[in-house]
């Protein structure tokens, strides 16, 4: 068994536009296994610029069925393929995944004849299918795969009106990390990520978001101010996630998926996450689009 354990964050960002953060995607590393958790618009793009050869991943994960999650899927499909891959790409998620790959799948048949025709057997045709599995929603984290001495337990998230939703908890040499996918506070992920050593968790800061509202109100953009005003009933604020990773005992707090944007800037990370120190008194971080980041031992 290796022991590096670590997730690369390929993108950082929520469905809101900006320069620095893509679509949620993440990729979990474990010695030489290679795990994806969502694919959101643009976190294709940003594989092999983080290191990370697409081929290397047999195994993908999907947290919901939103599209910065999803998007850049057929663009990740082609790089496998393309780098190299011989087998199918193995995907589990929550009830809709299948859907979602059968979609994708039925649009992009005509390019895949293509550019079989094209290159022969310096394709494999094994390495562009796609096996999917649902996986039983429970709200209790549920192991469902084994892989490369990684353990990979599902549980389900509040982010309705988006049912189901899921967060995973991955195990691996001794050590835990937990990826909370989409979700407002809940009971479920709180009992998910007792005692984990890393909580990689979307966030949202209510004051900024509050203040990109009165910007587009200012400007005339009610309806858009309107469409960020419901944003906060299904997310997660950052001291509700300082809250929670002091009640489950979490060893370090990763924010994504972050709400607003802010650029990679040193001064709107640490205003983005006033307030957590206060409460919760372990490491916290505000991840970037193409960092990689170690899994290591509360308290190391």
């Amino acid at each position: 068994m290796g022991t590096r354990f670590e997730i690369v964050f390929l993108g950082t960002g929520s469905p809101l536009p900006s320069m620095d953060r893509c679509g949620a995607g993440n990729v979990i590393v474990a010695g030489d296994t290679h795990v994806m958790v969502d694919c959101g618009w643009g976190a294709a793009r940003r594989l092999r610029p983080s290191g990370v050869i697409p081929s290397s991943i047999d195994v993908a994960l999907f947290t919901h069925m939103h599209t910065d999650h999803m998007t850049d899927f057929p663009d990740f499909l082609f790089q496998r393929w393309t780098a190299g891959s011989q087998v199918p790409l193995r995907v589990y998620g929550p009830d809709g995944t299948k859907e979602m790959v059968d979609g994708f799948m039925m649009a992009l048949r005509r390019d895949i004849g293509f550019r079989l025709a094209h290159h022969g057997d310096k394709l494999h045709p094994d390495g562009i299918k796609v096996e999917v599995t649902e996986l039983p929603t429970t709200t209790s984290a549920t192991g469902f795969l084994k892989l490369g001495g990684l353990e990979f337990e599902s549980f389900e998230v509040d982010h309705f009106p988006v049912v189901p939703a899921f967060g995973y908890r991955v195990r691996y040499d001794g050590l835990s990390a937990v990826l909370s996918g989409d979700t407002s506070f809940c009971e479920s992920l709180v009992a998910a990520s007792q005692g984990a050593d890393m909580l990689v968790c979307e966030a949202m800061n209510v004051s900024m978001l509050e203040q990109v509202q009165t910007l587009l109100r200012g400007t005339g953009r009610t309806r858009e101010a309107g469409l960020l005003g419901d944003v906060p009933s299904y997310h997660i604020g950052t001291t509700e996630i300082a809250g929670l990773a002091r009640k489950a005992g979490v060893g370090e707090v990763v924010l994504s998926h972050i709400i607003p944007p802010i650029p990679n800037d040193t001064e709107q990370e640490t205003a983005f996450m006033a307030g957590m120190a206060g409460i919760y008194g372990g490491p916290i971080r505000v991840a970037r689009d193409m960092q990689r980041i170690p899994v290591t031992k509360r308290g190391s």
